[in-house]
């Protein structure tokens, strides 16, 4: 009997061990932290592979332990994560940011912003946001600030200030100039525009071989733009590290696969925005998926559905796009997704979604298209902390419902996103939510939502030299100074306000009735200018003086006064010195449409 009494003893004893270990939902005297949180059963992504059935501890927005069959602790908030998929927040390697373009983009899952055009005056900001560990609020921002383009070339018609490239001597100090300014790479553009029907000038072999000279001395990387294949050659034959997008001009040769093997460039294809110019996206479909359209700000849905620039073959570009992708993945030459947001038929963050399924039709397998939007470009642009999953990378997480390793377009049913270990809303704001449908909901320019849209502006857009910097104040005002210099017909410089997106694409503000501007300062004269027309490039500026009055100066005008403005294709209001040349200062103190 006694050997009984004992074994029931071991066994009683083995029982209350087993019952005091840890257990994935034990509930701990003390509560859980939310911000501290374990993924159970979940399929992960980890930016190169899958794997079925992990468990994935994030504690102060790090990952700190993932393997399968964890012991979780007692601290830790429990997610069950059965029937889902875990991947790193997406890298969007091309895209233009303005205006709420971060937050936009976070609540599709996109936690890194790779941007290729921008005004350097988001730049700082940029820098500083990145670096907090505990915001959940915006996309985390990597910019090449303006970009090196020709004198009237490509990238110039969008009313930032870009100065020009003028000739190899120039690349030296053009570069430094950039770093000043924060940028995190280098932008060139060789765009002679033939492609598209409009032809423009761009930058020769000399001048680019020079500028990535200078910008690889500085230890920055350089990206071209390009839309030849041409022009493609070129500028991996003077040293570029990449290209933003494929050429569309004609098959993949050999000595292109060859060269681009050979100097191991990268290329970013783009191809979800050849669709949107080329009309070949079924966005009513897109937007009927579960979740999409709430999560839509104006702004994506007006740049997703607008207009301002299309190529005539569009059909056929997307086509030879997708040929060469193919083909340059078959070779080998690594691929990044990039979504060329927000260019019409394109949206921040969702666009991104769009870009992976063409991938996988381009004929790449869904991990290896996940791989081009998490950890490659990840390891391309030097960003150690992300696009992976695994223990001590950033907890910049998104969970989808389903297996996108067997339709990639699960990316798409979206279940819950963190940013540095911290839960994204996915709704848009109950204002946006107020908003959906209209043009734009907002009456005051210098409103928190607004006063970011507001970029420098003067006449070295038409070749001048005036120059205009401006800073924002956090109670809603703007100063701005600057130069006005002798040297242009019409010298002017200040800012500008954008009503799309893109930058000066025209949208329906015909509801609109009234506008009201007002300056504080003592150097005008000063000047309002309204742009509007179905393209960027068409519009003439319409130029209605600010009245003096007290410190300053004002204008408060009945649009439907105003000959020659188009509401119905608004693109810009610009509030500018003008005048003799001098030095010049003025704070924008309102700027309302009502």
């Amino acid at each position: 009997m006694r050997p009984l009494i004992l074994i029931a003893a071991a066994f009683a004893l083995v029982i209350a061990l087993i019952l005091a270990l840890p257990t994935p939902f034990s509930t701990a005297d003390s509560a859980a932290d939310p911000e501290n949180f374990a993924i159970t059963g979940v399929r992960v992504f980890d930016g190169q592979a899958f794997l079925e059935a992990v468990d994935v501890i994030v504690r102060d927005g790090r990952i700190e332990h993932m393997g399968p069959g964890l012991s979780i602790p007692r601290d830790l908030t429990p997610i069950d994560g059965r029937g889902q998929t875990l991947l790193p927040g997406l890298i969007d390697a091309h895209v233009h940011t303005f205006g709420q373009a971060q937050a936009d983009a976070l609540r599709f899952g996109v936690t890194t912003l790779l941007d290729m055009f921008t005004s350097p005056a988001m730049l700082p900001e940029a820098r500083r946001q990145r670096a907090q560990a505990n915001q959940s609020q915006m996309a985390d921002l990597y910019s090449a600030g303006v970009l090196a383009t020709a004198r009237g070339g490509h990238g110039t018609q969008y009313g930032i200030p870009v100065p020009p490239v003028s000739a190899p001597e120039d690349a030296k100090e053009w570069v430094a100039a950039r770093v000043a300014e924060g940028s995190d790479f280098i932008k060139i553009v060789i765009e002679p525009g033939r492609l598209w029907g409009t032809p423009r000038p761009t930058l020769d072999e000399p001048t680019v071989r020079a500028l990535v000279t200078a910008a690889h001395a500085h230890g920055l990387m350089t990206l071209a733009h390009v839309s030849t294949e041409a022009d493609a050659i070129m500028a991996v034959e003077a040293g570029v590290d990449g290209l933003v997008h494929v050429f569309a001009d004609r098959p993949a040769s050999a000595e292109f696969l060859n060269l681009a093997r050979e100097r191991g460039v990268f290329v970013v294809p783009t191809t979800v925005v050849m669709a949107g110019v080329g009309g070949q996206l079924d966005l009513d479909a897109l937007l009927a998926e579960d979740g999409i359209g709430e999560r839509l700000s104006v702004e994506q849905q007006a740049s997703l559905r607008g207009a301002g620039w299309s190529a005539p073959n569009g059909q056929a570009l997307l086509a030879q796009s997708l040929e060469n992708t193919a083909v340059l993945h078959t070779a080998g030459i690594p691929l990044l997704a990039g979504s060329d947001a927000p260019n019409p038929g394109t949206a921040h963050g969702l666009s991104v979604h769009v870009e992976l399924e063409f991938l996988v039709q381009a004929g790449m397998r869904p991990d290896q298209a996940l791989h081009a939007a998490t950890l490659l470009p990840a390891e391309h642009f030097g960003l150690e902390d992300r696009g992976c999953i695994r223990t001590g990378c950033r907890a910049d997480l998104l969970l989808v419902n389903g297996d996108p390793g067997t339709d990639i377009r699960a990316t798409r049913q979206i279940a819950a996103v963190w940013k540095n270990g911290l839960p994204v809303t996915l709704e848009r704001s109950p204002a946006e939510t107020a908003a959906a449908g209209t043009a734009r909901a907002a009456t005051d320019l210098l409103s928190a939502a607004e006063i970011a849209r507001w970029m420098p502006s003067d006449d070295r857009f038409l070749g001048g030299r005036s120059e205009a910097q401006l800073e924002r104040d956090v109670d809603g005002k703007i100063s701005v100074g600057g130069e006005l210099a002798a040297g242009s017909q019409f010298a002017y410089a200040g800012l500008l306000w954008s009503a799309g997106q893109p930058f000066m694409s025209p949208i329906d503000l015909t509801e609109r009735k009234r506008l009201l501007i007002r300056v504080r300062g003592d150097s005008g004269p000063w000047m309002a200018m309204l742009f509007s027309g179905a393209t960027p490039g068409a519009a003439a500026p319409l130029q209605l003086p600010l009245i003096p009055g007290g410190d300053g100066a004002g204008l408060n005008v009945n649009l439907a006064d105003v000959a020659g403005l188009e509401m119905g294709q608004f693109q810009a209001i610009g509030v500018f010195a003008v005048g003799s040349p001098r030095d010049f200062g003025f704070e924008l103190v309102e700027a309302r449409l009502e």
